[in-house]
């Protein structure tokens, strides 16, 4: 397991992908494609986060769906799913053995001089007390590496020269002990245990080659994915765009015209509707005002038509009844006492149905006033009462066309005004993709250049696993030939348990193997020793010094990301922005991309390019043209003036004084004052027919042709003048109820009129107060999608996640995929020497345990090697 800060560091890190650049020309080549989000972004401020679309209230609040999702990345940030380092225990103790020998940080102090003045030999010689908490532990165990090397040679040459001259267990001889045979048990159990970490330290090197070689041989691929990604990343923020600017921005822009289409219903018809509850009473009561003085003059007309009738009856009678009565009279006065048996003084009209003459003195109907009714009331109805009220209606229900057309040149401004905004978003984004569109050929030379490197690297990792499957190989051998002359030792002796110098062939074989194998490893400890001595320093100083800084970051803290260190304030906010004050750091930069943020956000390009130059929408004029809007009602306003005074100039209130009751007093009166029966002149007629049967002189004709003309005068003209005269009477109670209450229905009219004129006044107030919220509506429009456009600028728009993922591809292939694979070879090869020459040394003490001897002394031949009472024999002297 890694060691917890550096496994917890490597983590955050993307997976590995992409080697550093192998030459200058590469560098800078990769350096402009790396930029490439900066080229992109210019293109992308202006211009703006998920539902599935785009969503509007009622009340024009909208609702922008999210970005599109793009397409996917081969990279994703997590180097823990297959692309770390395959034996993490291994690295966590190399890496904490490394901390142990190097405690000290990178030597930033010097960097940063060397940035400032640049690089000078003399400077690193004046350092070197300083930097001996960084390379003091390496120099030193490379140091003891080189001088193990060659005490261990020399020890080699004379612990041989010793055996051949017998000395230092060279002698073929062994004597017995009480602790013989647990000797052999140890020294075999402890070369056993050394062999175990030969062989682990082996197998151990040989995982991590397979590693490398899938590494090296993936490493194309992982160069073309990041290429790759880099170009999606670019695409799909292009997407990005071209969906704010193209659907995103076109949506807003139908949504304006859409309700500057739908302004009659979004405003007029709130107007109307406001209007209706004051304005149509009004209307209404004048339509009933109408229907009720063409009832009422329809009554004053036929009731003069009827009195005009009745008069000429009336007059008839008059004449008739009048000549009548002086002949009955003459008559009755000749004959005597011939009429005294019936009474004929009562034949005069006891009513007058004439209109009144003021000079005569006769009559009882008001004629002249009923004349000047009807023509007043004729005026009234030739002034279109209905047809006013119809022209008032027609202008409350066409308030919405009225509106719309009125809304449709303060919109019409409006949609001028973001037209200019989208014109200018849009030619921002030409300029931004043309850029962007060159990446294309910047990245093909990019890989036309790394691709001779990769096929190169390729080629030479076999001849490098060969060479590692070679050594790691042999020392595998080794270790096999140590475990078959420990296993034939082993066997043999419990097979035969003899004394030294009665060993089996089995059980000598065994000890043999072992000697010869013991020898072979020493002499391999020397070039491997070298081997892992000199790769240790290479690769220890890289990964603690290099890899651990640009991991954690702090190669950028502690040099180019603090302020006046290069220049005077930041030095990337001078390189980008050209100001120094503005605090842009490359590990900021990493930070915010590792956490996803908007490219805007991350480069702090809002001091680059302000978005609000792009997204300003200067709509005063529009919002004024709105809130200033007004529905001119002067002609509606004038029709309720004229006919307010019209219909009190028409007040019925002297009609009510005028005599109706004393004529309906006199149509209610008999005609006659015939004393039989004064309205049924037959019956006077009878009477005197039954006179003159009663008379026998010459009068009695007389008498009966008068009683028949009486009897004709009552058929054909008094019937006929009484039947008129009480439909003249019903008509003048109809006519005198509609005049009655005229004055009521004027007034009411007259009430609601007035309401309506006072309601008129304010109405300019009422039309701008919607007309105003529909403004707000529709400048609602481009102020949300401002609002929607900057947030997606500053936190959606070009995520650089992929930013990051690249600048950690590139870090876990060199340091994960090569360094730590590197520092893991001379850690196996020099554990494996450490264990090789515990292995010699074991080996040959184990294998004097094995073969067999030329003499032996203290065991009894057939003891299976244990002591006799724990005799020891006599040393033999030589």
């Amino acid at each position: 397991m890694f060691c917890c800060e550096t496994h917890h560091q490597i983590l955050n890190l993307g997976r590995v992908e992409e080697p550093f650049p192998l030459y200058e020309a590469s560098i800078w080549r990769a350096i402009m494609v790396l930029q490439a989000p900066l080229i992109f972004l210019i293109s992308s401020l202006v211009i703006g986060g998920t539902i599935a679309e785009n969503v509007r209230t009622d009340d024009g609040s909208i609702t922008f769906m999210g970005l599109p999702e793009g397409d996917s990345y081969h990279g994703t940030g997590d180097v823990t799913a297959d692309q770390g380092f395959t034996l993490t225990t291994t690295w966590n103790i190399i890496d904490g053995f490394l901390r142990m020998i190097s405690p000290a940080g990178p030597p930033y102090e010097l960097i940063t001089q060397a940035l400032q003045e640049g690089f000078d030999p003399a400077d690193i010689q004046q350092a070197i007390p300083s930097l001996q908490g960084n390379f003091l532990g390496f120099v030193i165990l490379f140091i003891i590496g080189l001088v193990f090397t060659v005490l261990f040679s020399l020890f080699l040459l004379i612990f041989c020269c010793c055996r051949c001259c017998g000395y230092c267990g060279g002698k073929m001889e062994q004597k017995n002990s009480s602790k013989f045979e647990m000797m052999r048990y140890v020294y075999t159990l402890i070369l056993l245990v050394t062999l175990f970490f030969i062989v682990f330290g082996a197998i151990t090197a040989l995982s991590v080659s397979g590693y490398t070689s899938h590494q090296v041989s993936n490493l194309p691929t992982t160069i073309d994915n990041n290429i790759e990604d880099l170009l999606t990343y670019v695409n799909n923020t292009l997407d990005e765009i071209n969906f704010l600017v193209g659907d995103q921005l076109s949506w807003t822009t139908d949504q304006i015209l859409a309700d500057v289409a739908d302004a009659g219903r979004l405003v007029g018809e709130p107007i109307q509707k406001k209007m209706r509850p004051t304005i149509m009473p009004a209307l209404d009561a004048l339509k009933s005002l109408d229907q009720y003085i063409n009832n009422t003059l329809a009554s004053m007309i036929t009731v003069d038509s009827t009195q005009g009738d009745v008069e000429d009856q009336y007059v008839t009678l008059l004449d008739n009844l009048t000549s009548f009565y002086v002949r009955l009279n003459d008559t009755c006065v000749n004959c005597g006492d011939c009429c005294n048996s019936f009474d004929y003084a009562g034949l005069t009209l006891n009513v007058d149905y004439r209109d009144i003459d003021q000079g005569s003195g006769v009559g009882k109907f008001p004629q002249t006033f009923l004349d000047g009714l009807i023509t007043s009331m004729e005026d009234i109805v030739a002034q279109g009462l209905h047809a006013q009220a119809n022209a008032g209606e027609t202008t409350i229900e066409n308030i919405p066309n009225i509106v719309a057309n009125l809304t449709t040149s303060a919109a019409g401004d409006l949609n001028q005004t973001f037209s200019e905004v989208q014109s200018n978003i849009q030619d921002a984004v030409e300029e931004g993709t043309s850029q962007i569109s060159s990446l294309d050929a910047a990245v093909a030379d990019v890989k036309q250049q790394l691709d001779p490197f990769l096929d190169m690297a390729v080629e030479y990792d076999q001849y490098r696993d060969t060479a590692m499957t070679v050594v790691f190989g042999f020392i595998l051998l080794i270790a096999g030939i140590f475990l078959i002359g420990v296993a034939l030792g082993v066997i043999g002796h419990f097979m035969s348990g003899a004394a030294p110098a009665s060993r089996s062939g089995l059980e000598s074989s065994g000890g043999c193997i072992i000697i010869i194998a013991a020898f072979i490893s020493a002499l391999l400890v020397i070039p491997f020793m070298m081997i892992s001595s000199f790769t240790f320093i290479i690769g220890g100083p890289v990964d603690r010094l290099v890899c651990d800084s640009l991991i954690s970051k702090e190669i950028f803290t502690e040099t180019i990301d603090k302020p006046d260190t290069i220049v005077d304030g930041y030095f990337l906010g001078s390189t980008i922005f050209q100001d120094p004050t503005i605090n842009l750091t490359v590990s900021g930069l990493l930070n915010d991309c590792q956490n996803n943020k908007g490219i805007y956000t991350a480069f702090q390009l809002g001091n680059l390019l302000n978005i609000s130059a792009f997204t300003n929408l200067d709509l005063g004029d529009a919002r004024s043209q709105f809130s200033n809007v007004s529905v001119d009602f002067s002609s509606f306003s004038d029709l309720l003036n004229d006919t307010v005074d019209n219909l009190q100039n028409a007040s019925m209130g002297p009609i009510n004084n005028t005599p109706w009751d004393s004529y309906q007093t006199e149509l209610s009166k008999n005609v006659t004052n015939d004393a039989s029966s004064p309205n049924d002149l037959s019956v006077l007629a009878t009477a005197m027919r039954t006179a003159a049967d009663n008379i026998t002189s010459p009068d009695n004709v007389t008498i009966r042709s008068l009683a028949d003309e009486l009897e004709n005068i009552q058929t054909k003209l008094l019937a006929p003048l009484i039947t008129n005269k009480d439909l003249l009477q019903t008509q003048l109670y109809q006519m005198t109820n509609y005049t009655t209450g005229l004055d009521a229905k004027i007034n009411e009219t007259v009430k609601k009129f007035s309401a309506a004129q006072t309601f008129l006044l304010n109405v300019s107030s009422i039309v701008n107060n919607y007309t105003s919220v529909f403004g707000e509506r529709v400048l609602g429009y481009p102020e949300q999608f401002v609002e929607y456009a900057e947030n997606q600028i500053r936190n959606e728009v070009g995520r650089c996640a992929p930013v990051y993922n690249l600048y950690s591809s590139s870090v876990n292939t060199f340091c994960i995929g090569f360094i730590q694979a590197f520092n893991g070879f001379w850690y196996c090869l020099g554990l494996c020497c450490f264990m090789m020459i515990f292995a010699f040394a074991f080996g040959v003490k184990s294998a004097k345990y094995y073969r067999k001897m030329k003499r032996d002394f203290g065991f009894e031949k057939e003891s299976m090697g244990l002591p006799l009472n724990n005799r020891v024999a006599p040393e033999e002297q030589h």
